[in-house]
C-alpha cells in the first residue's frame, strides 16, 4: 500500500466518524488517487493496479449499503 494514502485509510477505520465525514474521507482518497495518476505519482501500471485494489478494498466494499446526503 501506499504510504501517502494509509493516514486516510486510518481515517475511515475510526469507530466516531459520522457516515456524512466517512464520504467525505472517501471523496478525498478518489481525488487523491486521480492526481496521483495524472502526476505520474506511481512507478508503473503494477503500483496503480495495486492502489486501486486497496481502494476497492478499504473504501468502496466498506461503503456500499450507506446512504449519504
Amino acid at each position: 500500500m501506499n504510504k501517502r494514502y494509509i493516514p486516510l485509510f486510518k481515517k475511515l477505520d475510526e469507530e466516531k466518524i459520522c457516515h456524512e465525514s466517512r464520504h467525505i474521507f472517501q471523496d478525498k482518497i478518489y481525488r487523491k488517487f486521480i492526481r496521483d495518476i495524472a502526476n505520474k505519482k506511481f512507478a508503473n501500471l503494477e503500483d496503480i493496479l495495486i492502489m486501486a485494489n486497496d481502494i476497492n478494498t478499504k473504501v468502496i466494499k466498506l461503503g456500499k449499503g450507506k446512504w449519504y446526503s
